[in-house]
């Protein structure tokens, strides 16, 4: 245990030292490429994901049964199925979109594991002259979420 009245700390000259930036610790999927995360109750798109599409705040999802596709399609909030994929008014971020009915029809039309999460990358696409993203869930990563410990309370 630190104890201040023993030694005091040695001041260190920070010349020479160089700040390590936070972009190293976050994985390249995310900095670089559009990508969407699918959990069996929630979907979720980073940053570029949004940053792709100049930050609109409405999108309409488009699903391809036979290849895995998910297609986002920018939209006005008049359109009949927009959504709402952001957050925040002054700065806009990704919105974790729950939807237990959503994945549960998307897990079973595309067969993916009900105990596992999937990661695609987007890419850009062009329908009907409009700009879009389409994720391709057929190559998806795949991983298991940590079990959540439960505690039994005390009786």
């Amino acid at each position: 245990m630190f104890d201040p009245t023993k030694k005091p700390l040695e001041e260190l000259d920070l010349t020479g030292f160089k700040i390590v930036s936070s972009e190293m610790f976050v994985p390249k999927y995310k900095r670089v490429h559009p990508g969407c995360s699918l959990w069996p109750v929630k979907v979720c798109f980073n940053k570029t994901s949004l940053q792709a599409l100049n930050n609109c705040e409405y999108v309409m999802m488009q699903v391809n049964p036979e290849t895995k596709g998910l297609l986002i399609l920018p939209v006005s909030s008049k359109d009949k199925d927009s959504i709402r994929w952001v957050k925040g008014q002054k700065e806009i971020f990704s919105r974790t979109m729950e939807s237990k009915a959503f994945c549960d029809e998307l897990y079973k039309t595309w067969g993916l594991d009900p105990e596992s999460n999937y990661r695609a990358v987007g890419r850009l696409v062009s329908v009907k002259n409009k700009v879009a993203l389409l994720y391709d869930f057929s190559s998806a990563t795949k991983w298991h979420s940590p079990a959540k410990k439960r505690s039994i309370p005390d009786e």
